[in-house]
């Protein structure tokens, strides 16, 4: 159950002590909708989603109409139908979701900007490698990394490293220096954004483990029965995101027409009688 009074709201543990994690006070939107807000309200849910079947559990106590064994039933079929789906729906959803936003803006890092067009700016870092290719191994690594400007650390690492003689581990070292220096901001903000998610993917294995011991069941008896469920959730929002992404390609219409053009009189005539029976079989069915 969330806690709106704490500093941190949020269960830190499940029920059964499986760590969680707060919702951190700088995991915040700077408007009223964003990331944050949707992960946060995704994260509330799913902590209170177990206290429903807790509920439901001491309903069924109270009337004294049920054995245990019947209680233990009636919950696992709410969990299967309700509750675990619906937990693990929107958590698939929404992580997914911010996944691939994360996945795409940190593969656009660039340690710098390489415009083919720059003549002048070319000849510069290849003087510099020349430069750099004077010096010993050593010299060269040491030359790089306390290099004041940043310029002569993209000359060396605009190319590969047989033609500066950096090793690979220090040509990415400097890589990454650069990337960071560049998107710092960014980059502290897509960290925060994946501590985010990570939570709510622990919550989700939290709120599982809970609704599991309130069942009652075992461990391996639960995941017998629920995990084809939750994969099954998985492989279809996986499968809905990738054809919601898809673009089809654009079609040319002048390479259609050069076709259709180079094709012999006859096979023409075949061809628009084929349109002509599809066009009319997709009315007959509209």
């Amino acid at each position: 159950m969330i806690n709106k009074d704490s500093k941190f709201p949020g269960k830190h543990h499940s029920d059964k002590g499986k760590w969680i994690g707060p919702w951190m006070p700088q995991w915040r939107d700077s408007g009223d909708s964003g990331p944050f807000t949707t992960l946060e309200k995704l994260y509330g849910e799913i902590q209170s989603a177990p206290e429903r079947i807790r509920a439901k559990r001491a309903e069924l106590e109270k009337t004294g109409k049920y054995t245990a064994a019947g209680i233990k039933d009636m919950l696992k079929q709410t969990a299967l139908s309700e509750t675990v789906p619906d937990i693990r729906r929107a958590a698939a959803q929404q992580v997914s979701k911010f996944r691939r936003e994360i996945d795409k803006r940190r593969a656009a890092f660039k340690p710098f900007d390489h415009d083919p067009n720059d003549l002048v700016g070319e000849m510069r870092r290849q003087e510099v490698r020349a430069w750099l290719r004077t010096m010993t191994p050593d010299e060269r690594t040491e030359a790089v990394r306390r290099a004041s400007d940043p310029f002569i650390v993209e000359a060396a690492i605009s190319v590969p490293v047989e033609l500066t003689g950096l090793l690979p581990s220090t040509r990415d070292h400097l890589s990454q220096l650069l990337v960071e220096q560049r998107y710092g901001d960014e980059i502290a903000g897509l960290n925060e954004l994946d501590e985010a998610v990570k939570t709510v993917e622990r919550a989700v294995d939290g709120a599982r483990d809970d609704v599991r011991e309130i069942i009652g069941m075992l461990r391996h008896d639960f995941d017998a029965e629920f995990k084809p469920i939750e994969q099954q959730i998985d492989q279809q929002v996986e499968l809905d995101a990738k054809r919601a992404s898809f673009t089809p390609p654009p079609v040319d219409l002048n390479a259609i027409a050069e076709t259709i053009k180079s094709l012999k009189f006859n096979e023409r005539n075949l061809l628009l009688d084929m349109a002509l029976d599809l066009q009319t079989t997709a009315a007959k069915a509209a």
